[in-house]
């Protein structure tokens, strides 16, 4: 009885200790195992609408009609690999019309994301029961997905098909959108927008590279008018948010 309640006490000194080490966050850019890789085909998903899951924003519809909010993000992901020839990519547009032969799966790609993100903000006990610690621990969106999303083995699956409906492209690039808000605060006009970019491996499902970007603007003293979206977009997309980013080129290194 002894030995078995000494065994017990280790026990539960294993568990704290390990229930209190911290996960380290995980770093934006490329991930240290894909150092060497430059993905043979890369297809863009369409830009997806999800608040973020650690920041607790929230994503106003009616701006992102009227803003035309996903095709900006689009083009801004458009420009940034014009006349690079070290990156193969599947268009937007060529995405989509691969998808129509299998209708479903953009739709279940983008719920189970969303569903995941659900999970982690449920606040229920139980819920919180079926997240690893590490999943509970998420910083930011690279957590969120790295630690979260892809310990799932349907979201895997999901990747695996989209591969196979999309010329076998070994990558996807996926925009988010996390927040777009226009509130106002001691007279002033507010405008918060977040976008999240994430290269996955279709295989495997594990992040290649990643950005998680917010940016506010505020309107000047006096002025009643919330700025442009695709001005903030602009500041988003600056040349180092695509620093590491797998076969390209910095715009410094073409004209060089």
């Amino acid at each position: 009885m002894k030995n078995f309640l000494n065994l017990l006490w280790m026990a539960s000194l294993g568990f704290v200790s390990s229930s209190c080490t911290s996960v380290p966050p995980t770093r934006e850019g490329l991930q240290s195992e894909f150092l060497a890789l430059n993905p043979a085909r890369i297809a863009a998903f369409p830009p997806m609408l999800m608040a973020h899951p650690v920041e607790k924003t929230s994503i106003d519809p009616a701006a992102v009609v009227t803003s035309q909010v996903q095709s900006l993000i689009e083009s801004e992901i458009l420009a940034a690999f014009k006349n690079q020839p070290n990156v193969n990519g599947v268009s937007f547009q060529t995405v989509r019309n691969s998808l129509k032969t299998a209708p479903r799966l953009a739709g279940d790609i983008d719920s189970e994301l969303k569903s995941m993100g659900q999970l982690t903000n449920s606040g229920s006990a139980r819920e919180t029961l079926l997240l690893t610690r590490e999943c509970r621990s998420q910083k930011s969106f690279l957590d969120f997905y790295k630690h979260c999303v892809n310990q799932s083995n349907k979201w895997t699956s999901l990747l695996n098909q989209f591969s196979a409906a999309v010329q076998n492209s070994d990558s996807i690039l996926l925009p988010i959108l996390t927040s777009l808000e226009k509130t106002t605060e001691k007279n002033a006009y507010v405008v918060r927008v977040g976008v999240t970019l994430l290269l996955i491996d279709t295989n495997s499902g594990k992040l290649i590279w990643g950005r998680d970007s917010i940016m506010r603007a505020e309107s000047p003293s006096g002025v009643r008018q919330f700025a442009e979206v695709n001005v903030l977009l602009d500041k988003i997309f600056v040349e180092s948010f695509w620093s590491e980013f797998p076969g390209r080129r910095a715009r410094s290194e073409q004209n060089n």
